[in-house]
This record gives structure tokens, sequence and C-alpha cells, in this order.
């Protein structure tokens, strides 16, 4: 087996940590992975993988080789797209990550009419709202809210996400409407635990030009955000979510927004992949794709 084959074998295998979905991946069969991978350490001298009856993980050394190997595939995917015409011709698995609450509300359901203009493009995607190295999970893109404090991705901005306090209109005429960030201590709030960390995230606002940040109190705490706004709906209590969980439940007029004078700044929605030369052309119709979807929310006003 050529060293460029093995090199492909060991990335996909250390990418999945299976033999068995690394050989789905590649049309081949676990058996020649993994011989392959043996071969390869047997040339390096090195461990390269500890294994199981169960599972595989890198060693020391294979996560060094790995890192070295992603790039070597990368640059020669780049190589490749420079002289093919893979640029005008989108086909292969495009594979994405998605933040949670947006990706599944707006990004999925819009995906079959991307499928449908590319009928060579096939979609493998993850929801999540956790940092996500790129070249180790072997993605193309992740669609992220908030900025990126690596500098190794492009960021492309989309829109912008905004935080709205909100209840029902039969809450607030049971209860009363706050007027000023003090008057939240006499509401039910409905809080938010953050699925990442399992705390409750603080409410957030902006006051005489400063972020302000208070605690909230009441009675429900949930970590599925959509749980909040049907919660709301049904007279629950205040929420503080962004804008593209409750604008379609205040167009319908099933929710109000309150406390709108110290709305904080909004956050980012961006697509983040690696810098390369030359993008792929089943990412670059994904870009387009997702200026094309962000503008039509921009209309509806979902997002800003």
């Amino acid at each position: 087996m050529d060293q460029l084959t093995s090199l492909v074998f060991f990335a996909r295998a250390a990418q999945y940590r299976s033999f068995s979905e690394a050989a789905r991946q590649l049309g081949s069969s676990p058996s020649s992975v993994s011989r392959a991978v043996q071969q390869l350490e047997e040339r390096l001298g090195v461990r390269l993988l500890n294994r199981t009856t169960r599972s595989i993980s890198l060693t020391e050394d294979g996560a060094v080789f790995y890192k070295y190997c992603e790039q070597i595939l990368s640059q020669l995917e780049e190589a490749e797209l420079a002289l093919s015409n893979a640029r005008s011709t989108p086909a292969g698995t495009l594979r994405l990550d998605l933040t949670v609450a947006f990706g599944r509300l707006h990004i999925a359901p819009a995906l079959p009419k991307l499928a449908e203009q590319y009928p060579s493009l096939n979609f493998e995607i993850n929801f999540n709202d956790r940092h996500t190295d790129l070249i180790e999970e072997g993605l193309d893109a992740v669609v992220r809210l908030g900025n990126s404090p690596d500098s190794q991705f492009i960021m492309h901005p989309l829109a912008t996400a905004k935080l709205i306090a909100c209840a029902a209109p039969d809450y607030l005429s049971r209860y009363g409407e706050p007027k000023i960030l003090s008057d939240l201590q006499y509401h039910q709030c409905l809080n938010f635990v953050m699925p990442q960390t399992g705390r409750v995230r603080d409410w957030v606002f902006q006051q005489n030009g400063r972020k302000v940040e208070i605690p909230v109190r009441g009675r429900f705490c949930f970590n599925h955000p959509e749980a909040l706004v049907e919660t709301a709906i049904a007279g629950g209590g205040l929420i503080q979510l962004y804008n593209f969980l409750v604008r379609p439940a205040i167009a319908r007029g099933y929710l109000k927004p309150v406390l709108a004078a110290f709305a904080p700044p909004g956050s980012p929605i961006t697509i983040l992949y690696p810098q390369k030369r030359y993008i792929s052309a089943k990412l670059r119709v994904f870009i387009e794709f997702m200026d094309e979807l962000t503008a039509q929310l921009q209309q509806q006003e979902i997002i800003e």
C-alpha cells in the first residue's frame, strides 16, 4: 500500500475513532484500514493508535502525527481543487457542525432545497454549541453564535442575533409589565440551564452604555430553549432568549417584548471554516446558501 493511502486510512481512523466507520467512509474494509495503520506504525517505528476490543484512541505520538496528516491531506485537497473543476461542480459530502437552536429551527428545514439543487452533494450534520476543532473532526465548516477566538479560521459573518425579554400578554395583564431592571425581582423568570456547563445563564442587558448581568429567580429551569418559549406562551413567566427563537411567537401575538430600552448588543451568527487559498465547491455553495437564507430571515425580522 502506498504511503499516501496509508496516511488517509490512518487519518480517517483517528477522526472517527473506529476502523469500521473509517472503512465505511472510505469504501474499504475494516481489516484493510487496520492493516494500513499497522504497516504505517511499523514503518515509523511508533504506535499511533491504542486498540481495545471496542474502540481505538490516539497515542501521544499519534495525536502529533494526526495533526501533520490533516495538514498534508488538506494541502493536497487544495492542490486538486486548484487544478480541477471541483470549484464549479459541488459534489461529495459536506460535513457541518451547526449551533443547536438556530441550526435545527432555521437551517435544517431549508437544506433540502440546497440538496435538490445539487444532486451530487451529500450532508453529514452535527448539532452542538461547544467549541469545535474543525481540522481534528474533519469538518468543512461550522455555524456558530458569537465571535471565534481562533484566528486560524476564516469567519464569514451572516447576521446578528439579539436577546429579547418577553412574556405572554396574559401573564403581563395579571402581574404587570416590568419597566426597569429592578422590577424583575417581582416576576417569575424562566431560567435557561446551559447544556455545556449545567449552569443557569444570567440575563444580560445594557444600561447607561454598560453591560449588566442579572441573576433572575423563578420556579422553572430548562436546558432546552424551545421549552422556555412554550412555557412562556402558556403564561409561566418572563423569558430572555435570542430573536430567532421568539420572533415567530411575537409576530403571532403569543409573546410581547419587555424592557426593550435595556436590550443588549447582538451576537454575530457566523460561518467558520479553515483558512485555505481555494475553497471547495461544496463549501462555496453552502456559504452562498447561508447568505440567502439569513437575508430571508432578516426580511422576516427573525434576525437582524
